[in-house]
């Protein structure tokens, strides 16, 4: 006769993935390791062999959605050899919904944490480094790529805003579709 008491096993991926889906539709201050617990069905015991405190949760959830999300543009953005066309996958891209762009949004309104505000920076950076440098591969100056890139990646956490605040009504695909069309066209030089 089988054992149907079996204890469920959790891996730290499983809890830093529950972790991103609470920080991506309420934010880091809501991270409670008794409602985790609950939510994947185990007792908090299981938390603290992965895990030392709340704190190292968050910095590892966060590590990971970091890993995820430069291995997606990694991917989808970076096999691309031309800048044009590496440009218009970047704006399409950040048009798709997913728990990435809810992580990031919900991060920027949570940054007056220590540990997400240094997260926030490096992603920011590192994702204005990318678009300047597209910049700069389709001809533009250093300066002027800076500062294209600057207000490509403005119009990107804009759009995340207020898909965040419309709670998704952007998501109509053919308006979407129109709409990435038209930044792509505004943003690219030409």
């Amino acid at each position: 006769m089988k054992n149907n008491n079996k204890k469920k096993s959790l891996n730290p991926e499983d809890w830093e993935l529950a972790t991103l889906d609470v920080i991506a539709h309420h934010g880091v201050g809501t991270i409670a390791v008794e409602s985790l617990a609950k939510t994947l069905g185990v007792t908090k015991g299981s938390f603290y062999w992965h895990f030392s405190s709340r704190m190292d949760l968050i910095e590892s959830a966060l590590k990971r959605w970091r890993n995820d999300d430069q291995a997606l543009i990694s991917d989808r953005i970076f096999s691309i050899d031309d800048p044009h066309e590496r440009l218009k996958a970047w704006f399409f891209l950040c048009a798709e919904p997913s728990q990435s762009h809810l992580v990031y949004a919900t991060l920027l309104a949570d940054r007056q944490h220590g540990v997400v505000a240094k997260v926030l920076k490096e992603v920011t950076l590192e994702r204005l480094g990318y678009l300047q440098q597209a910049y700069q591969e389709i001809g533009l100056s250093e300066m002027d790529a800076k500062q294209q890139a600057l207000l490509a990646y403005s119009v990107y956490v804009g759009y995340l805003h207020m898909a965040k605040t419309l709670h998704g009504k952007l998501k109509d695909n053919d308006n979407i579709q129109k709409y990435i069309n038209y930044v792509a066209k505004q943003l690219m030089p030409h």
